[in-house]
């Protein structure tokens, strides 16, 4: 609101417009709106409406995209000691320390990018099963 110059009532006038359109979108997308298309995993022979595509984004591109953004933002760019000190801030304790900042930095970062590529179709592509 602060970046755009704009009151809360306009702020939330527009999301609910956006919002609202999107939704009706989807309401409609199994008759007016009606088509269908192959998705990237999908199997043989399946396909899929508006509401699957939406669906389809949502779990299989943009969380995996934002799982690996946090691991890259706290792996490597603030670092695992800010997350480390903010746990034991008032004093508990955090076991396995060496553990979380090797998954954070490596482990989860490769295997969310693996799970990105099955997302994707990529290993179909590649005649891997």
């Amino acid at each position: 609101m602060d970046k755009f110059n704009m009151s809360r009532r306009k702020a939330v006038i527009i999301e609910f417009v956006i919002t609202f359109i999107l939704g009706i979108v989807v309401c409609l997308g199994y008759n007016v709106f009606y088509f269908e298309a192959k998705l990237p995993n999908s199997g043989k022979g399946q396909t899929a409406q508006i509401l699957d595509i939406m669906d389809y984004l949502a779990n299989n591109i943009l969380m995996p995209l934002v799982a690996i953004g946090i691991c890259i933002l706290i792996g490597w760019v603030v670092g695992p000691k800010v997350v480390i000190d903010e746990a034991t801030v008032n004093g508990e304790k955090f076991g396995r320390k060496r553990l979380y900042v090797v998954m954070i930095k490596y482990v989860c970062l490769i295997l969310l990018f693996i799970l990105l590529a099955v997302s994707l179709g990529l290993f179909n592509l590649l005649g891997i099963n």
